[in-house]
């Protein structure tokens, strides 16, 4: 495997690891309080991150692929997860205004 390619997968792989380690046991813990009103929305805008840059990945990969069609399917990849940042972006703008505190 090409030292760049291996370096993109050990990466991405790295970055599964440290969620299934760190993260989804904190998130799945039963029995912990809820997360604060104000907090609600720091997660999503994280999550959102996560996938703008595997986006910025897909699309910087399509760029090193040897065929037209490989090349082809990164960028529709990065597409695809750029709508769904995109959301994320959406949702999170929704959760804060929600919870924001009340004007004068």
């Amino acid at each position: 495997m090409d030292s760049g390619v291996r370096a993109m997968v050990e990466a991405v792989g790295e970055a599964r690891r440290q969620l299934r380690e760190n993260a989804l046991p904190k998130a799945r813990e039963s029995g912990r309080e809820k997360v604060p009103a104000a907090e609600e929305a720091a997660l999503l805008g994280a999550l959102a991150e996560l996938v703008e840059a595997v986006v910025e990945l897909a699309d910087a990969a399509s760029d090193r692929m040897t065929t037209l069609d490989s090349g082809t399917v990164y960028l529709k990849a990065g597409r695809r997860l750029r709508d769904q940042a995109g959301y994320l972006r959406d949702d999170e703008r929704g959760v804060r205004a929600r919870v924001a505190p009340a004007g004068p």
